[in-house]
């Protein structure tokens, strides 16, 4: 089993005792319908229990009509008396104007039962009716009631009832399903185990199980209506707070079980970390600091670090992580820092030998573009720990790979990678200090539903002198004007540009969209002619795309044309334009990243984004929200309620779970609650 199936999504109902749960055993459901509930998920009776109804029908019996039209009743059963035959002429129906209280109902027949019916009918006569209810300029209209003529109005109780409705399952009816929970209600009830310790229950004011259970699905007369309404809404989120409890403890256990045998390095602060900061050509931020403090806090413990490093694109959030490595090397142990791309870690390789050139530290990689040669003398020097430091992608988890005593793990863009794959880097050490790293804001709700087994720490500040990144949205037919002055900005400044594309060549499949390798012909034999035009894509070969990225950083390439492979890692302070073409084929995340490869220094940048014609809501919500903020953590709650939680991170990397009732976005105070109740359960603090 791995790490990440353990993990609890959907809310599962437990019993006390073991007994038969089967479907078959409840009377009504026979094979063909027991099939049916099994093709929706529904396997037993306890997850009948959880098929919570959809919606419910404000079914009114025998009330006075005034009070069914105040309310808007859905249904209704009632008698009065008949005021006006209105008989059907065309398309005109025919229809009945029924007095009931004082209150006028219309009932319609568009087409006529039988014949004859018409006549039944007249002025002054008194008939039962019922139906569904739907209101046309506040008058209740109900087509083809059922309908029945007496001589009195009877005297009957008012019943006024939510009754649920349930639907999605092909050709079992409301009914069946209502049956169904009753019986299952009534077998199993007393047996359900209570998951939420009643203390919780009782600060929250929320009912238990078996109370929420039975106000959702097992509802009498409604009584008053408000009250019912609020005792509904009570219910569902007792189900939600379980939902996310659940979760939470799994979580917290996780993170309790880590530690609670495990004997992490002591990394106690060293000079060669002040030293390293003493160096820095910048002042670090307040935030900065502060994470700083925090992970060398936990890092001069036994108890491995779990820490989770959030911050905006060009927050410093790598200065961070070479502070945490520089304490780390510095106590003996070694440290591997990992990344999704080739380019990503080349990166961090460049600002490690940049940061470390002064601190006499032995540094090398490991990537899939080596040399045998070179892998073997890497793989060596990190066995026999002549080298403290090594920067890789998923090569470091590959088979053959030993540390002689590896005691941080840090890794970059963590969702990027599976659940799985970072137990085996973690395998690799004994008990190491784990940080992780994201560049991707990720939303507090959901940080807490997918990494709640780590500590988070949120970097917010940008560095100082960084300016804003203007955006702007432009059509593909003003490109020619927008090149022409690039040109004339690039000539001028002696700055660099990124032209971004959505393909590497051209496709049959998508014609009419942009491809990096004719748009960079394209644009060095017009708009930019005169200008140094390079060409970087996913389909190079590691070197070649590392030489470019080498030229472009030494200012010889003007402007890189390039797919998203600098989505993330390239520093380029001289770089101060961005293009982005046929941006709406790109998410808001990946526009956020790209756009932050420009803006990492005191000049003003821009970011253009060029479009098409006939988006889609969804694009143009994107690039709109692109253009309002540069905020990251704005932009990625706006991408969230777009794109669901599971497209937002990728549910089988992240290990995200699937709700059966909560929503992370509609329910996010509940998982904050969650979470901290749980902590302050198993840890005695929830603070963290």
């Amino acid at each position: 089993m791995s790490d990440a199936d353990s993990i609890p999504g959907r809310l599962n109902l437990r019993l006390k005792t073991e007994q038969p749960t089967g479907l078959k055993k409840l009377r009504g459901i026979g094979p063909k319908t027991a099939r049916r509930l099994h093709d929706r998920g529904i396997t037993d009776q306890l997850d009948l229990l959880l098929y919570v109804p959809r919606k419910y029908r404000l079914a009114y019996r025998h009330v006075p009509g005034p009070k069914v039209v105040a309310d808007r009743a859905d249904w209704v059963q009632t008698a009065g008396r008949v005021t006006e035959v209105m008989p059907k002429r065309g398309r005109r129906p025919f229809e009945l104007r029924v007095d009931v209280d004082g209150a006028t109902f219309k009932l319609l027949w568009f087409n006529l039962p039988f014949r004859g019916f018409d006549r039944r009918f007249t002025s002054e006569s008194i008939i039962l009716f019922k139906g569904t209810v739907d209101y046309d300029r506040a008058v209740p209209t109900l087509s083809h009631p059922n309908t029945k003529i007496v001589d009195q109005r009877p005297d009957l109780r008012p019943q006024m009832a939510l009754e649920p409705v349930y639907g999605g399952i092909d050709k079992v009816g409301d009914s069946i399903i209502a049956s169904a929970v009753e019986q299952a209600f009534e077998r199993l009830a007393s047996e359900l185990v209570e998951g939420v310790p009643a203390s919780l229950l009782a600060d929250h004011e929320l009912p238990t199980i078996n109370e929420a259970l039975a106000t959702i699905h097992v509802l009498d007369d409604v009584g008053d209506l408000k009250e019912l309404k609020k005792r509904l809404t009570i219910a569902r989120q007792r189900l939600i707070y379980q939902e996310f409890f659940d979760l939470q403890q799994a979580l917290t256990q996780r993170y309790i079980t880590e530690r609670r045998a495990a004997c992490a390095p002591q990394c106690k602060e060293r000079e060669m970390g002040r030293e390293l900061v003493r160096n820095l050509p910048f002042s670090l931020t307040g935030d900065q600091k502060a994470a700083i403090a925090t992970i060398a806090e936990e890092l001069g413990s036994q108890v491995p670090m779990r820490r989770l490093l959030q911050g905006d694109v060009g927050s410093g959030k790598t200065v961070v992580a070479m502070m945490a490595a520089a304490i780390a090397v510095a106590n003996g142990v070694q440290v591997a820092m990992m990344a999704p791309t080739e380019i990503l870690a080349a990166q961090h390789l460049r600002r490690v030998q940049q940061y470390f050139s002064d601190l006499n530290t032995p540094v090398t990689r490991l990537s899939g573009s080596q040399t045998t040669a070179e892998r073997q003398e890497a793989l060596e020097a990190l066995r026999s720990g002549k080298v403290s430091l090594v920067v890789g992608t998923h090569a470091l988890f590959q088979e053959g790979v030993e540390f002689a005593d590896l005691g941080l793990i840090i890794v970059d863009e963590e969702h990027k990678f599976g659940v799985d794959q970072r137990q085996s880097l973690l395998a690799l050490g004994k008990d190491p200090h784990l940080l992780s790293m994201t560049a991707t804001p990720i939303p507090r709700s959901l940080a807490h539903a997918v990494f709640g087994d780590r500590d988070l720490t949120v970097i917010r500040e940008k560095p100082p002198g960084r300016k804003p990144i203007r955006t702007v949205l432009r059509r593909r037919a003003a490109s020619r004007k927008l090149y022409a002055y690039i040109a004339d900005r690039l000539e001028s400044t002696g700055e660099q540009a990124y032209v971004v594309y959505p393909l590497v060549e051209a496709s049959e499949a998508v014609a009419d969209r942009r491809n990096v390798v004719d748009g960079a012909a394209e644009l060095a034999n017009g708009a930019l002619r005169g200008l140094r035009v390079g060409v970087l894509h996913g389909q190079m070969p590691g070197e070649a795309k590392s030489a470019v990225m080498k030229r472009f950083a030494a200012g010889e390439i003007d402007v890189l044309c390039s797919t998203t492979v600098i989505e993330v890692g390239v520093d380029v302070p001289n770089a101060t334009v961005m293009i982005v073409e046929d941006a709406e084929l790109f998410g808001l995340s990946q526009l956020h990243q790209l756009r932050g490869r420009v803006g990492r220094s005191s000049t003003e940048s821009m970011c253009v984004l060029l479009t098409g014609y006939g988006l889609t809501d969804d694009a143009r919500q994107r690039l709109r929200a692109m253009a309002a903020t540069d905020d990251g953590f704005d932009l990625a709650e706006t991408d969230l309620r777009i794109r669901g939680p599971g497209e937002f991170l990728g549910i089988k990397q992240a290990g995200l779970p699937e709700f059966r009732f909560g929503d992370i976005l509609r329910d996010g105070q509940w998982l904050k609650t969650a979470r901290r109740d749980a902590r302050r359960l198993l840890l005695g603090d929830a603070s963290r």
